[in-house]
């Protein structure tokens, strides 16, 4: 776990360069002996109203400084204060700080010994309708910050938020990160998060408690009712050892993943490509056509169609498995998609009015492939509740649609208590069908429509985890769409949960636009996942509900393809039978349909985050960023990356990339060699590498990586969307570099190559494939001297994988 190992090696050397400075009971957090943040007043909300140390309502009766370890943060120094809140000062509430000895990071942390009654800022429309976006407790509130800008992220698919700072609220609201925007090097990143009880959290109502202040105030949630006994919360912040976005998240990812032990299964979804039929896709609303009898039988032809022509599916995401009740039956406003019964529950007369009349199993069977099926919420009338079958052995919880943003969302889910046994019970009908995967959706609606969640620190924690240890004992993966910042959190305790959408659906446009919202979903080492696509534009086959935009043209097909891949989430193609680009889609696999994904999810490179990411918003400082859109990833591994990739599209004009924009960094005097995909010119045995053209030269700060502009030639015709692909590969101190598999996107994967090692006379590398694949591979040869490099020529060898899916191949 490479965050996870850089993240525990990180530490400021000498001087603390971060932490939480008191002056009696005022504090603020300083970095580098410069004010970071102004803290605001200390509140508690309980009894029904506010307690302030601002006012003189909350009593301080104790307060200390000492020195302890925690266990894998490690040692820090701590202030902490008991203070009386409530009716007649019953209620102990605690306020901690710690500032780490590592120097990059402190911790504030909320704690109620014997809990706190009528907590609840929403019945008591504290603030009217801002109501639920409060906190119980204002500690930390950081007021004027020294670094002006921000990223964030808010609401289903952790939709990304630059520069809104304190207007990122609520529940639905995330982590934030700070940094200036105008300093090229982004010398000073810190993130702000909550470090535990995810589900519990908001993101604060974006000022102190009296409403007063403009202020980062995360905390427990308005919305819940009531605190436990010995609850407490703790957020951090976390500043980054080196400086820049992406390894600032990376680093604060790792911590994470440290503190919460994460770890994730292996998923056939990630590992191979498949077929979705999700919105969007040619068959979501399949109507079958001759000579195909029904759609069943069409979906066998095409999996059967696509193995024949060399792109075998390692599975089928199948949203046809189940049915709604809509119109006069329904017990109330049904949610979009809810399932009434599930697919494998159906019975021979609903078979037979669905456009899939063949049983799951024997339709798994035919497939030979395992499914990935979808189950977001149960309609309001779904018989497996006893509110609605009072012979069921499942209650359930129910949305409330005259709750914020839930009119349209009425549906039911297992109560938290039953979740677990719920789960066991229901992933046991798919698994006897040949579901290997499982896709809930609306994860957001799941939690904000619900009464019984928002109101309570621990049912969604409950509820969530008991479908997925449910799915870990089973075998089975999670994949969470339309989930928010705390979903991703939450899953850091979650080894089945696997992926999370970042994208919108397919059907609308713009699901290409996933390079800031990758990144929090990276930092938990989870895979970003990019909703289906088509390798065509399908003979412009028009699906029901979906508008036809430019980036459905044929040239944005290569698009979706390559952020597909590069996201490490699922590769679900949704063509029409016979319209699938083979070779288009052969760039991305190995012969038995093996994923060739690269390290880390492709995200957006350091200066178009800090120019935000093409939004034009006040407050983003512009003018340093790509003119464009430009997303990066690597293979390899932190300290020893193998190649960098990096996708242009939407480009204005040909720009030069900038060191700070490669992550991991290439270091201050690496030789790298470069090749647009497109670029025309070939790789042949024998030639010269740069004068052929093979490669270019890259050696900053005179020698830079060009991102190619874009065509505009015909942009209602999507033709700035074709994208640019461009690898850099470091060369060995030999002289000596792996260029890998030229024809595809990732050419040298790790899982193609999961080693490679620089020789003193050369380059090995170790590979993997199908037992006698034939894979081309290609190196090059030079000399080093000093800050040169003088080229030597190519050399390409065929290597055939050896019967135990393994070969070497040294050069």
């Amino acid at each position: 776990m490479a965050l996870r190992a850089a993240v525990l090696c990180a530490a400021v050397a000498g001087a603390v360069a971060l932490e939480v400075a008191w002056k009696g009971m005022e504090y603020t957090v300083t970095h580098n002996g410069a004010t970071l943040f102004t803290g605001g007043d200390i509140a508690t909300f309980c009894d029904g109203q506010w307690w302030s140390a601002g006012a003189g309502t909350l009593k301080s009766t104790n307060s200390r400084t000492f020195t302890d370890t925690d266990p894998v943060l490690g040692k820090n120094t701590a202030f902490e204060i008991t203070w009386a809140a409530g009716n007649d000062g019953k209620t102990a509430f605690v306020t901690t700080s710690r500032s780490f000895d590592d120097g990059i990071t402190v911790t504030f942390s909320t704690a109620w010994p014997a809990g706190a009654e009528d907590t609840s800022l929403v019945k008591h429309n504290a603030s009217g309708a801002k109501s639920n976006q409060e906190v119980i407790a204002s500690f930390p509130a950081l007021t004027a910050p020294s670094l002006p800008n921000t990223l964030s992220w808010a609401g289903s698919f952790v939709g990304a938020q630059h520069n809104r700072g304190f207007d990122v609220t609520g529940p639905t609201g995330g982590p934030t990160v700070l940094f200036d925007g105008s300093d090229p090097s982004l010398e000073t990143v810190v993130v702000l998060s909550p470090l535990d009880h995810f589900k519990a959290t908001s993101a604060g109502p974006g000022t102190t408690w009296d409403g007063k202040t403009p202020a980062f105030a995360p905390g427990t949630a308005g919305t819940i009712t009531s605190i436990p006994s010995g609850f407490t919360q703790t957020f951090v912040i976390r500043a980054g050892s080196t400086g820049g976005i992406t390894a600032t998240i990376g680093e604060w990812g790792g911590m994470l993943q440290a503190v919460h032990n994460t770890t994730r299964v292996p998923d056939v979804t990630l590992e191979k490509i498949g077929y979705q039929t999700d919105n969007g896709a040619a068959y979501v609303f399949c109507r079958s056509t001759a000579p195909y009898k029904d759609c069943s039988q069409l979906l066998i032809a095409e999996l059967a169609q696509l193995k024949a022509d060399g792109v075998p599916m390692g599975y089928l995401s199948f949203q046809g498995a189940g049915s709604s009740t809509l119109g006069e039956e329904s017990k109330g406003p049904s949610a979009p998609w809810c399932v009434n019964e599930w697919g494998p529950d159906l019975n021979e007369t609903q078979r037979q009015h669905s456009p899939y009349p063949m049983p799951l199993a024997q339709f798994q069977k035919a497939l030979n492939v395992p499914l990935q099926l979808y189950a977001p919420y149960f309609c309001p009338e779904s018989r497996y509740f006893n509110r609605i079958d009072p012979t069921s052995n499942w209650t359930s919880v129910v949305s409330d649609t005259n709750l914020s943003g839930c009119s349209y969302y009425g549906f039911q889910d297992v109560t938290p208590s039953e979740s677990r046994d719920f789960y066991d019970w229901f992933f046991k009908k798919g698994i006897a069908v040949g579901m290997a995967s499982f896709e809930p959706d609306f994860m957001n609606q799941n939690y904000n429509c619900v009464p019984d969640f928002i109101e309570s620190v621990d049912n969604s924690d409950i509820w969530q985890h008991g479908m997925t240890d449910a799915a870990l004992a089973a075998g089975l993966t999670v994949q969470w769409c339309y989930a928010a910042p705390t979903d991703i959190l939450n899953s850091l305790t979650m080894p089945a949960l696997t992926n999370f959408r970042v994208s919108n659906d397919f059907c609308y446009g713009s699901s290409w636009n996933v390079g800031s919202s990758s990144l929090i979903v990276w930092a938990v080492n989870a895979a970003p996942s990019k909703d289906t696509l088509w390798t065509t534009n399908n003979g412009e086959f028009e699906v029901p509900g979906c508008p036809w935009t430019p980036d459905h043209e044929s040239p944005a097909a290569e698009l979706h393809v390559v952020i597909s891949l590069m996201t490490t989430g699922p590769v679900g193609i949704s063509d029409k039978i016979g319209m699938t680009n083979v070779s288009l889609i052969k760039r991305t696999i190995t012969n038995d349909g093996t994923l060739l994904k690269p390290s880390k999810p492709l995200t957006s490179v350091d200066s178009a985050l800090a120019a935000g990411d093409g939004e034009s918003l006040s407050g983003s400082p512009g003018g340093n960023g790509p003119p464009g859109h430009v997303m990066s990833t690597y293979t390899g591994t932190l300290t020893a990356p193998t190649a960098w990739h990096f996708v242009g599209f939407k480009m204005t004009q040909r720009w030069s990339l900038p060191a700070s924009d490669f992550y991991p960094s290439i270091g201050k005097s690496t030789q790298l060699l470069a090749r647009e995909f497109h670029d025309g010119a070939s790789c042949d045995k024998g030639a010269k590498p740069l004068s052929s053209g093979c490669v270019s030269l890259v050696s900053y700060p005179s020698k830079t990586v060009t991102i190619p502009g874009s065509s505009t030639v015909n942009v209602t015709g999507g033709t700035d969307y074709a994208p640019s692909v461009t690898t850099v590969w470091p060369v060995c101190q030999s002289g000596w570099a792996l260029l890998g598999v030229l024809d595809t996107y990732v050419p040298v994967s790790a899982l193609r190559f999961p080693t490679v090692t620089c020789t003193s006379t050369g380059v090995q590398a170790t590979m993997l494939g199908t037992a006698g694949e034939r894979v081309s591979v290609t190196a090059v040869s030079g000399s080093l001297g000093g800050s040169t490099w003088a080229e030597g020529t190519i050399a390409v060898t065929e290597v055939v994988i050896g019967s135990d899916g393994t070969a070497t191949v040294s050069f």
